[in-house]
């Protein structure tokens, strides 16, 4: 402060506690840098380190990319929570595993780490303890599995996507067996759980796939065809696995919300089951086996032929056990009222040369099946 003639008589000291503002920047500039579900670095943050190091020529440096595999399979079959859930245990086993390295999170089921200063043996030796660890986390009884790559960096490389691509094509070369491999073991977790869960589903998958078997002899098929047939009634519901358990639990008929969601499982049951590939084949039966031979049925309204031969048959097989299968909201049928519906379905809901040897041949009932009319 000055006085009139300009002379210095006192000061004013104005003091501010930043405290707050710098913990509020300090937790922005985390949100920033870390991704929001597995608090791994992100992708932005994974690229400036590369570009830090590349240019401090930290030679050799490593970039290893990883991916979970069957992720897509996890949340279709138990949803995005479960999918969540995996995602968050492999990157507690990265900073577990790369602990003295830089790992982040830079896809949807994508990882990546760099590593400095680290010999081929050696990061083929860090990768094998990641898959080790990796392999003992369990999801819905599924042991998680991912495919790893990587490239190794000796001298300046300004270009970090060529450095990701290459260590991209080094992991897809693994991930094809090793995905293949999870998926499949996951479609048998999947069922599992789903008939574990509920045990009228698991008798009835059951019964299905032996009529299916039946009928199938019935027709003429045979070895490797018959063993698909089989197959196909006994996974023709895994879909229902992601249908909420107030439904399927349900005590009485559903409404027509309820109805429309359990509806879903056709279509569930297709992208869970084509997704692996010893179970691809039964994709579409799956997604087919409540089509009508009217047209009728869904999810895709076709008629006739065009809906598969072993859905057709499935169809068969399933309405029969339904109708002969006690519910809490009605009881079962006789064999003979089911046949009765079998042949007023015919030419309707179900293909109806198909309905004349279910009766005949798997029913043993030759006089009721002369009632079916071809046409």
């Amino acid at each position: 402060m000055y006085d009139q003639n300009h002379s210095v008589i006192g000061s004013v000291l104005i003091s501010r506690d930043i405290t707050e503002y710098m913990k509020r920047q300090a937790e922005i500039d985390y949100i920033n840098q870390h991704d929001y579900l597995t608090d791994l670095y992100n992708r932005r943050m994974f690229i400036e380190k590369f570009n830090e190091l590349n240019e401090r020529k930290a030679f050799p440096i490593t970039v290893m990319m990883m991916d979970l595999n069957g992720l897509k399979m996890l949340n279709d079959a138990f949803g995005h929570q479960v999918g969540d859930e995996a995602l968050v245990q492999v990157s507690n086993a990265f900073r577990k595993v790369f602990k003295d390295h830089f790992a982040a999170r830079i896809g949807g089921d994508e990882f990546a780490v760099i590593l400095t200063g680290l010999e081929k043996n050696e990061i083929e030796n860090i990768k094998h303890e990641l898959r080790k660890v990796v392999s003992a986390i369990m999801i819905s009884d599924i042991s998680l599995s991912i495919s790893a790559g990587y490239h190794i960096v000796h001298e300046a490389n300004n270009n970090i996507n060529d450095v990701l691509k290459e260590a991209e094509n080094n992991m897809y070369r693994h991930k094809v067996i090793e995905s293949m491999s999870v998926r499949n073991q996951a479609i048998r977790a999947i069922h599992k759980t789903l008939t574990d869960k509920y045990k009228e589903e698991r008798i009835h998958s059951e019964k299905v796939s032996m009529i299916c078997y039946i009928m199938g002899l019935a027709l003429g098929v045979r070895d490797e065809q018959l063993e698909e047939l089989k197959m196909a009634g006994l996974y023709h519901d895994i879909g229902k696995i992601a249908i909420p358990d107030a439904i399927l639990d349900k005590p009485g008929p559903l409404t027509k919300d309820e109805f429309e969601l359990m509806k879903t499982h056709t279509e569930i049951g297709y992208q869970i089951l084509r997704a692996a590939d010893d179970y691809s084949r039964l994709a579409e039966y799956a997604l087919s086996h409540h089509e009508r031979w009217d047209g009728k049925g869904y999810p895709r309204g076709i008629e006739k032929e065009e809906i598969p031969l072993y859905a057709r048959i499935i169809s068969l097989a399933d309405s029969y056990d339904a109708m002969t299968t006690n519910r809490v909201y009605r009881s079962k049928m006789t064999k003979d009222e089911a046949i009765e519906e079998l042949i007023k379905g015919a030419g309707k809901q179900y293909d109806p040369r198909l309905t004349k040897i279910f009766i005949k041949e798997v029913l043993k009932r030759p006089k009721e099946a002369e009632k079916v009319e071809l046409n």
